[in-house]
């Protein structure tokens, strides 16, 4: 496998890979939100959007397998895309009591892309292997699984107990702010996973001018963490109340600040002003 191509090309796949799951989620609040609350969303026609996403996406990871030299995964690709086209691109199984949908076609790719994303990694263990999936799947699903709280998040700390709920009854070794040692003070992230040294960030951003801020308290959280013994994997999950930022963009600017150990993870869903009590799934804008 050529490892040069597959890296410059996941940062253009996540890109429409994000593209994509925003108009997935808003046929989720056309589905199970009432049209007149809160933000509609980017899309006219979601479904539409969606299915275009899907399909640059397959493109694109045609050629990139093809100059990766992984002919048997193009096949797989090639062969398993069929079906979806027949059953059509913009096809969603939705869960009324879940208030959650998901879309086959798009499942497929983002698996497909995860395990090139995992072919990266130093050789790793099994069990350690499916842990790390597992837990990047549950930190990508941060929106269905806080949506099934019906409780939009006004900050950080609500977003953090909703997942750290989901999280420790997960991995029996989820750790709750572990310390990590430096030589003027500890450091102590949101959570963390012992078994795979995988210590995880929260961040919530409810308008486009928190980026930065967001950003800031990452890039800071990568220079206090640098050179744990215990703690060797880093995840900073960004939850946005609409597309501000891509985490291709995320990714770039770690990869410029020299943080090579951390996993940007960039997910949109509806929050709540901290001002506002009792508003249920009210996004801010």
């Amino acid at each position: 496998m050529e490892i040069a191509v597959v890296k410059n090309a996941l940062g253009s796949l996540d890109k429409v890979l994000s593209q994509a799951k925003q108009a997935l989620w808003e046929i989720e609040r056309e589905e199970f939100v009432d049209p007149g609350f809160g933000d509609p969303g980017g899309y006219e026609y979601p479904r539409k959007a969606l299915a275009g996403f899907l399909e640059e996406l397959h493109d694109l990871l045609l050629v990139v397998l093809e100059a990766a030299g992984l002919p048997e995964t193009r096949a797989s690709l090639a062969s398993g895309w069929t079906a979806f086209i027949g059953q059509g691109l913009d096809q969603t199984n939705c869960d009324p009591e879940a208030q959650y949908c998901d879309n086959p076609a798009l499942t497929f790719l983002e698996r497909l892309i995860r395990g090139l994303r995992m072919t990266l990694s130093e050789a790793i263990s099994s069990e350690e292997a499916w842990t790390l999936s597992r837990l990047e799947a549950m930190l990508r699903d941060t929106p269905g699984l806080v949506h099934r709280r019906q409780m939009a998040p006004a900050n950080e700390a609500e977003l953090q107990k909703i997942m750290h709920d989901y999280l420790s009854a997960c991995f029996p070794d989820f750790r709750l702010n572990p310390p990590i040692g430096g030589a003027l003070k500890n450091f102590k992230p949101d959570c963390g996973i012992a078994s795979v040294g995988a210590a995880i960030e929260f961040k919530i951003v409810h308008t486009e001018e928190q980026m930065a801020v967001a950003f800031s308290g990452v890039a800071e959280d990568t220079a206090g963490y640098r050179g744990s013994k215990d703690w060797t994997r880093f995840y900073a999950v960004i939850y946005q109340a609409q597309p501000f930022m891509l985490e291709s963009q995320l990714r770039s600017d770690l990869k410029r600040i020299g943080a090579a150990t951390w996993t940007p993870i960039v997910v949109n869903g509806p929050t709540k002003s901290e001002g506002k009590k009792g508003s249920r799934n009210k996004k801010s804008v």
